[in-house]
C-alpha cells in the first residue's frame, strides 16, 4: 500500500464516521458517542519445505477492519467486563470484517456502513443488557467511567500528535534465497533416524494499521513480523518429544544464515539425545534454578497476565493484585516494565514495539513494579479509577475481538550482579540448606498457560523441554518427562535469587483479544521451592519401518 492509496481509505473512513455519527439513530434507544476504524492491511508470504523440497509456497493480501461504536456516554456505555467476555462467535458482524483489497472506495465505503450498522445493533442491545443487570447485580465497578475521555489538544510540538502518517514500506523479499534457504535447511534432518518428522517455515507478515476515530484522531504505521521456524520429532522408545527452533524478528537482516541456523538445529538434536539418556522423573518440588528464557516465561505467565488492567474491571477474573499497590509482591531485585515504545534491547529487536496501540493511543512506559514493589497495570481507554486514568497504550487486539490490554515488550530488569556461575553455586548452596538430594536448573522451556478468573484455580504451567538435576557435589545429569506448576503468590514468595544477564525472547501470546507479538527480557531466577509435574505419558508406538533413507534391509 502507498500514501496515496492509504489517504484515499483515510478519506473514506472519515466520510463514514461523520456520516454514523450525524444520522445512525434509532427512535428510543441511545446514540453512538464514539466510533472508529482500525483498517489492517495486511500482506503476508509463506514458504515451507521438508527434506529438500518445497511443499508450501503461498502469499496473501488482506484487509481487515475492527470497528468500536459507542453508545451512550463516557460515563455509561455498553461495555462491560473490560471487554474480556466479548468473542467473534457472539458477535453478527464476525463475518463483516473482512474488506475489499482493491481501491474501490464504494465497496470500500459499503464494508464500512455495513460493519458499524451491525456493530451499532450490537451494541444498543448490550447496552439495554448492562442496564437490566444494573437493577439486580452490583457492578463494583459501576462508578467508574465507561471510556477515557480525550485529553485536551496538545501544542504542534507535542510527540503526541492527532494525525500521524507514517512512512509506508512496500513488503521486498528475495524469494529465490528464502526457498534455497528452506530445502538446505531442511535436509539436516536426512542425518538423524531418531527425528520422524520434521519440516521448516519461513513466514513474513506485514501489516499496515490505519486508526480514524470519530475524535478527530489519525495514525497510520506498519507492523512487520518474520518468522523462521524449524520443528521435529524426536521419536524412539526413550524419549517422545516435540521441539521447535524458531526465530521471530521485526528486522529481517537479524535472521541467522544458513550455516547459522543448520548448526542450531543440530546442536538442539545432540542436546535432546542427551535428554533421551535422562533419567524419567514424575513429580518433584525443592529449589530449581531458571535460565533467563525460563524466567521469562515463568513472569509472563505469574505475573504478566495479571497485571492486565482489563482483568481488574471483570468481577469474573481472580484479580490477584487488585489491592497490592504499593506491596512487595517479589524479590526487591527485581523491577518490572512493560515499554512499546523500546525498539531494541541488547542489540536485538523487539518484536512488540509499536507506536501505538489498537485504541490510537501512543504507547507509553508502564512501570508495573519497581523494587519488587507493585506499582502499576497495564491499561487501555478504559479507567481502572474514576479520575486521573490515562492509558498507558497498552490496548490490543489480532483482527475484530475487542482491544484489551496486553503485555508488550516486557522487561524485567535485574539489580542483582550474579553472574550464570553466581547463580549455579546459589542453587547448590540452596541444596545443601534444605538438605535436598538435589535441585533442578530448567535450561528450555516452549509456552505455557495460565487461569486468572474467578472461578478456576489461580495456577499457571509451563512446559518444560530441557532440564538437568543438579547434585550437592555439583554434578548434573539430564531429566525428562516434566512441566513447571504453581500458583502465583505462593511461587513469586519464593524468588530468593536474581541473575545479572537478560536474554531477549520474541514470541506470540494468545488471549482474549486474539494472539499477538510480544516480547520479554529477562534475567535467570532462583526458587527456593517450585514444583514439577509429570507430563502426559506419549501413547504413541514406533514405526513398523524406519525412515527409506535408514532402511538397510534387502530389497
Amino acid at each position: 500500500m502507498n500514501r496515496s492509496q492509504c489517504q484515499q481509505l483515510i478519506l473514506a473512513m472519515e466520510a463514514e464516521i461523520k456520516r454514523s455519527m450525524r444520522s445512525l439513530r434509532a427512535p428510543r434507544h441511545p446514540k453512538p458517542y464514539f466510533i472508529s476504524y482500525l483498517v489492517r492491511d495486511s500482506h503476508a508470504v509463506t514458504l515451507g519445505a521438508r527434506y529438500g523440497a518445497l511443499y508450501q509456497e503461498k502469499s496473501e493480501h488482506r484487509r481487515a477492519c475492527y470497528a468500536e461504536v459507542r453508545v451512550g456516554t463516557y460515563g455509561y456505555d455498553q461495555t462491560s467486563k473490560g471487554g474480556l467476555d466479548e468473542t467473534r462467535e457472539e458477535q453478527e458482524e464476525a463475518e463483516l470484517f473482512e474488506f475489499p483489497i482493491e481501491g474501490d472506495l464504494d465497496s470500500f465505503r459499503f464494508s464500512l456502513w455495513r460493519l458499524t450498522d451491525s456493530k451499532f445493533r450490537d451494541a444498543v442491545a448490550k447496552f439495554h443488557g448492562k442496564k437490566s443487570r444494573d437493577v439486580s447485580y452490583l457492578d463494583q465497578n459501576r462508578s467508574l467511567p465507561s471510556f477515557q475521555k480525550p485529553e485536551l489538544k496538545v501544542k504542534s510540538t507535542s510527540t503526541l500528535k492527532v494525525s500521524d502518517i507514517r512512512p509506508l514500506k512496500e513488503l521486498k523479499l528475495d524469494l529465490e534465497y528464502w526457498r534455497d534457504f528452506l530445502k538446505k535447511s531442511s535436509l539436516v534432518y536426512k542425518q538423524f533416524p531418531e527425528i520422524k518428522n520434521s519440516y521448516v517455515e519461513f513466514n513474513v507478515e506485514q501489516a499496515t494499521k490505519i486508526f480514524v476515530s470519530s475524535e478527530g484522531v489519525t495514525r497510520v504505521w506498519q507492523e512487520p513480523v518474520y518468522s523462521l521456524h524449524s520443528y521435529f520429532w524426536f521419536h524412539t522408545k526413550k524419549l517422545d518429544q516435540d521441539y521447535s527452533v524458531v526465530h521471530h524478528v521485526a528486522n529481517i537482516d537479524e535472521m541467522p544464515s544458513l550455516k547459522d541456523f543448520t548448526g542450531e538445529i543440530k546442536q538442539r538434536i545432540e542436546q535432546y539425545r542427551e535428554v533421551e539418556s535422562g533419567e524419567p522423573m514424575t513429580s518433584f518440588a525443592g529449589p530449581v534454578l531458571l535460565s533467563p528464557r525460563a524466567a521469562g516465561l515463568f513472569l509472563h505467565e505469574v505475573v504478566g497476565h495479571r497485571l492486565e488492567g482489563s482483568r481488574l474491571l471483570s468481577e469474573s477474573e481472580g484479580r490477584t493484585f487488585k489491592d497490592k499497590l504499593n506491596s512487595k509482591i517479589m524479590h526487591e531485585d527485581l523491577t518490572i516494565v512493560d515499554d512499546p515504545a523500546v525498539k531494541q534491547y541488547g542489540g536485538k529487536t523487539l518484536l512488540a514495539h509499536y507506536p501505538y496501540d489498537d485504541e490510537g493511543t501512543p504507547a507509553r512506559r508502564a512501570l508495573l513494579v519497581a523494587r519488587g514493589v507493585l506499582k502499576g497495570f497495564l491499561t487501555t481507554r478504559s479507567p481502572l479509577k474514576k479520575q486521573g486514568h490515562q492509558s498507558n497504550g497498552h490496548a490490543r487486539n489480532q483482527m475484530d475481538e475487542r482491544p484489551v490490554s496486553r503485555m508488550a515488550n516486557l522487561i524485567i530488569e535485574s539489580h542483582s550482579k550474579l553472574d550464570w556461575a553466581g547463580m549455579k553455586q546459589r542453587l547448590i548452596d540452596e541444596i545443601k540448606k534444605q538438605k535436598a538430594p538435589f535441585g533442578i536448573i530448567l535450561l528450555d522451556v516452549e509456552g505455557g498457560e495460565t487461569e486468572t478468573d474467578a472461578y478456576n484455580f489461580q495456577a499457571f504451567m509451563g512446559q518444560i523441554t530441557r532440564a538437568v538435576k543438579v547434585y550437592p557435589n555439583g554434578r548434573e545429569k539430564y531429566v525428562k518427562g516434566v512441566d513447571f506448576v504453581g500458583t502465583p503468590l505462593s511461587s513469586l514468595s519464593h524468588i530468593v535469587a536474581v541473575g545479572a544477564e537478560s536474554e531477549v525472547d520474541n514470541g506470540f501470546c494468545g488471549a482474549e483479544s486474539g494472539t499477538i507479538p510480544v516480547s520479554t527480557v529477562a534475567p535467570a531466577l532462583l526458587m527456593s521451592t517450585l514444583e514439577l509435574q509429570a507430563k502426559s505419558p506419549s501413547k504413541v508406538t514406533q514405526y513398523a519401518m524406519p525412515l527409506p533413507w535408514f532402511d538397510t534391509s534387502k530389497s
